[in-house]
């Protein structure tokens, strides 16, 4: 692959970053000077007049961004929801970024349309408006009417914008490179890998199809519930550059922020906050931007229904996350902070603590210090940052998926407390997480864990016998060169028939609980009954002898 220093493009487009760098100030000319030396094309750089000396960091940041276009802004969108990276200052100002960008002529979009679809756009839509009623940094969105009659939303890709990103990331990965070669303090943060997901992130984002796939989930799973509503895709009219769907109705929810009724605002402060806690600790699929520009409201038979648009940023929680997360919410409530650093190993964030004993003193700080404010007004984004900022000061691993909830969790908190600012998200939190415990006591629970890790089982049962012959023959080739002294040579004798006996137990007991599952997920009459009583009768039995053994043990 190319340098981007061999790309005549790519280099233009690194001089014109600089040249805004410059401009507000963020490097000196004796770095510039010493810069020049190892990259001779940087000569080309033009002075700069620098503007706005009194202005603060995080301003000048957010500024930068804004004239860099596209790819930063969305860039800088990233940023403001990770505080493992960047001071809080700097992730309140980047928050302000807008997805915003002047709208690009209409007979580009009538180009783009005929050359995904091979037809012209009178050909396709009824009535298309000229004018879009929303233009972001990515695409522009277009009101229109089908040939059938049937009211639609289309999104048309910008021009080109393909190549812009692909060029903005080639040169963000050579930063990151020199940022991580030259600053050792760096190394622990990552800043090649940072590029990388951020590189993958905004691609997705490029790809339509996608995002109507993701609609379309989130149409499933909310497609019984009366409180939320989900855009209709329309595939014959989707691609990768252009995505049609249903007109959502009513208002953004911006609008009722002033003027309307505290009971009305209330309900649909609840509407929304309940929507976004279904997709994280029900559905484990959740919209990571639901910012008030891509959530609408309209009063149906009296009552506010929230509608979704915008799924191109999505985040996802495995089942064992999400009982994980929901579990690490529960011992926070309790503040249980040697049982949250036992969870967190459990999670395998962390490897390794230089000062387990420290760490525990900082989490009990955090929640001393949230808990002390009132239940009813614990500030779960606070309190999120407070704890990867915990996690970043010992070098715990932070997964992707809590950075996405909480970057949903921040923006959705803002927007419910808007509405309603006496809400107890706390409470709203509870009766899910608590459905979440009470999920995992069943017996269905542990045969669906059965289920899903049977695979896992059967090796382990085919390698068991095998294993332990190998480790039986070490021990007797051990015997014939080494001797062993010992005063009760006749109690480890015991003690070994003894386990043994344990280990030969164990295996019947495994090849019971395996040939249960097996019989559970069958349904066959027998003359000595049903298979899938024996199953059952098969687990009980593992138990009791499970246990036993387990008493044994702790006697032992």
């Amino acid at each position: 692959m190319l340098s981007f220093l061999e790309t005549p493009g790519d280099i233009k487009r690194f001089l014109e970053i600089m040249r805004i760098f410059l401009k507000y100030g963020w490097k000196t000319s004796k770095d510039i000077k010493q810069m020049k030396g190892e990259y001779p094309f940087l000569n080309k750089l033009k002075d700069t007049q620098r503007v706005g000396e009194e202005i603060p960091g995080p301003v000048k940041l957010k500024r930068i961004f804004e004239e860099l276009g596209p790819t930063f802004i969305k860039f800088g969108q990233m940023l403001s929801t990770r505080p493992d990276l960047i001071k809080e200052e700097y992730i309140i100002e980047l928050r302000k970024l807008q997805d915003e960008a002047p709208a690009f002529p209409y007979v580009e979009t009538e180009k783009i349309i005929k050359a995904e679809f091979g037809k012209d756009i009178k050909t396709i839509f009824k009535h298309f408006e000229k004018e879009p009623v929303a233009a972001a940094s990515i695409g522009q969105v277009y009101l229109a009417t089908l040939h059938d009659g049937k009211h639609v939303a289309v999104k048309v890709q910008r021009p080109n914008i393909l190549h812009t990103i692909e060029e903005d990331l080639r040169i963000m990965g050579f930063i990151a490179e020199l940022v991580e070669k030259n600053i050792k303090e760096t190394k622990y943060y990552n800043p090649t890998n940072i590029a990388e997901e951020f590189g993958e992130t905004i691609m997705k984002e490029l790809d339509y199809k996608r995002e109507a796939t993701n609609a379309e989930h989130f149409g499933i799973n909310f497609k019984n519930d009366p409180n939320v509503s989900i855009p209709k895709i329309f595939w014959d009219y989707t691609t990768l550059k252009v995505i049609t769907l249903e007109r959502v109705k009513g208002r953004k929810i911006s609008k009722f922020f002033h003027n309307e009724k505290k009971e009305l605002k209330k309900e649909i402060g609840n509407n929304f906050i309940d929507c976004f806690f279904k997709q994280i600790f029900v559905y484990g699929f959740f919209q990571a931007d639901p910012h008030p520009g891509n959530v609408f409201v309209y009063i149906h038979k009296n009552k506010p229904v929230i509608s979704l648009i915008d799924f191109g940023m999505v985040g996802r929680l495995m089942e064992d996350t999400r009982d994980n997360f929901a579990a690490m919410l529960v011992l926070m409530v309790e503040r249980n902070v040697k049982g949250l650093t036992r969870q967190m190993q459990a999670m395998g964030l962390i490897d390794h603590l230089d000062d387990e004993k420290k760490f525990m003193l900082d989490l009990a700080e955090i929640m001393d210090y949230f808990y002390d404010i009132g239940y009813d007004k614990i500030d779960f984004t606070g309190f999120g940052n407070a704890m990867i900022r915990t996690m970043v000061k010992h070098k715990v691993q932070i997964p992707q998926e809590y950075l996405l909830f909480l970057r949903g969790m921040s923006v959705a908190q803002n927007t419910v407390e808007t509405l309603d600012p006496t809400v107890n998200l706390m409470a709203k939190a509870e009766p899910y997480i608590r459905k979440i415990m009470e999920e995992k006591m069943k017996p269905g629970y542990l045969i669906r864990a059965f289920k899903d890790n049977y695979f896992e089982f059967d090796r382990l049962i085919k390698r068991l016998p095998d294993s332990l012959i190998k480790i039986f023959g070490k021990l007797e080739e051990e015997d014939l060169k080494i001797s062993i002294e010992a005063k009760n040579i006749d109690d480890l004798s015991k003690s070994l028939i003894k386990s043994s006996n344990t280990v030969s137990i164990s295996l019947i007991v495994a090849a019971l609980i395996l040939g249960s599952g097996l019989l559970l997920f069958t349904n066959i009459n027998t003359t000595i009954g049903n298979t899938t009583e024996i199953g059952a009768v098969g687990f009980i039995a593992a138990g009791v002898i499970g246990l036993l053994i387990v008493m044994r043990a702790l006697r032992a």
